[in-house]
């Protein structure tokens, strides 16, 4: 079963298979950290013109309860690894950004459509 929570006032004007196919990730690894996901924007919020959320191919995800303050390591960082690596294994166009200055408190996924494959 693959359970979200939406904030309030997300909109999705389309929900695609390759959104489906990220909600079971997103979900079956938060699970390992006992939180249930939460998308916190989808084609909503404030993002630049050209966003991939205005597409309709990019959702945020809320890291609350993800990190452990008492560990060593960043377990956000480790979730956005692992959801990036598994959905990648299934579709190259998957990218999950994590870490830089515009992405500390949430993780940002979308399906690129644009990306080239690896060579």
């Amino acid at each position: 079963m693959i359970k979200i929570n939406v904030k309030k006032g997300v909109v999705f004007n389309v929900i695609g298979y390759e959104f489906c196919t990220l909600a079971r990730i997103v979900s079956r690894i938060y699970e390992k950290y006992n939180v249930t996901p939460t998308v916190t924007s989808a084609n909503d919020g404030k993002h630049d013109p050209d966003s991939w959320h205005y597409k309709d191919e990019a959702w945020d995800w809320r890291v609350w309860g993800v990190d452990n303050p008492k560990t060593p390591i960043d377990e956000v960082k480790q979730a956005a690894d692992e959801i990036r690596q598994a959905a990648q294994n299934i579709d190259y166009h998957y990218d999950v950004i994590y870490g830089d200055k515009d992405h500390l408190n949430h993780i940002h996924t979308e399906f690129d459509l644009n990306k080239r494959r690896p060579s």
